[in-house]
């Protein structure tokens, strides 16, 4: 039979007494509900003066993927801290590796939506001046185009000038048709990318023709994104007057000839990207 000393009973008696002095002088956490400490998508209460938390719906940061967050359609554009960020980048093959897309990356779109794509910031115009001289007759063609290019959705915009013309030429020259010729980092020939029946008249010095022109044989490159080179050629025609013979008096007389013919540009660098 276990004997329980005296000295032990008076021990565990203080030790308890000590317990409940404690717990009736500890301090309350709270008082009202505006006491307790505020957490995201929790809303605190205050009960027994211990604060108490419940979880808040449709919230974002409570790690729950919901259909609506903070009155918005939930995705990682709206919401990255349930959803995860909006990020990552396309891959493209160099050779045997595999390395990280320049452009072609995860990004928000104006509609709050992660997309797989080309972000309008990271595009850049380019304006390339080309200057030609037929012999008869002088031009000058600006090529505007993106940098990346899209080659689903991107055209390259032509603004082509007469600048000068020969007494002999008689007006209007017309521009017929616009080819583009690209050439690709892995590929060994030209291909043409594009070809545009157009109608363009030059009635005088001066005058401008805008031609916008699409990818129209839908080249694709092999990989996300592909640096290559272009030029352009744009067909033309016009009349101009050529000595026929004498007058009795000993003019020269004249005869019109028809010119059909083609100029060509040098070579221009282009990145194109395909992001589907």
């Amino acid at each position: 039979m276990i004997k329980i000393k005296r000295k032990q009973v008076i021990l565990f008696l203080l030790l308890v007494i000590s317990l409940v002095v404690l717990s009736s002088c500890a301090k309350p956490e709270c008082k009202d509900n505006p006491d307790c400490a505020s957490r995201t998508c929790y809303i605190p209460k205050c009960e027994d003066k211990k604060c108490s938390y419940n979880m808040q719906r449709n919230c974002c940061g409570n790690r729950i993927n919901e259909s609506i967050e903070n009155g918005m359609p939930g995705g990682k554009c709206t919401c990255p801290q349930d959803y995860g960020k909006c990020e990552g980048k396309g891959k493209v093959k160099r050779g045997s590796r595999e390395e990280d897309a320049a452009y072609v990356r995860y990004f928000c779109n104006e509609n709050s939506q992660c997309v797989f794509g080309i972000d309008g910031k990271d595009v850049t115009r380019q304006n390339l001046l080309d200057t030609t001289n037929t012999g008869f007759f002088k031009v000058s063609s600006i090529v505007s185009y993106n940098k990346p290019f899209e080659v689903a959705v991107g055209t390259f915009d032509f603004t082509i000038t007469l600048d000068d013309a020969g007494k002999d030429l008689i007006f209007p020259v017309v521009l017929t048709k616009i080819k583009i010729l690209y050439s690709g980092e892995n590929a060994r020939v030209e291909q043409l990318v594009a070809e545009n029946e157009i109608n363009a008249f030059f009635n005088g010095i001066g005058e401008k023709a805008a031609i916008n022109t699409p990818l129209t044989f839908n080249y694709k490159p092999q990989e996300l994104e592909e640096q290559g080179s272009f030029r352009y050629s744009v067909d033309y025609t016009y009349k101009k007057r050529v000595p026929s013979g004498k007058a009795p008096d000993g003019t020269t007389l004249y005869s019109e000839e028809t010119i059909r013919s083609t100029f060509n540009t040098p070579s221009k660098p282009v990145f194109l990207v395909r992001s589907g």
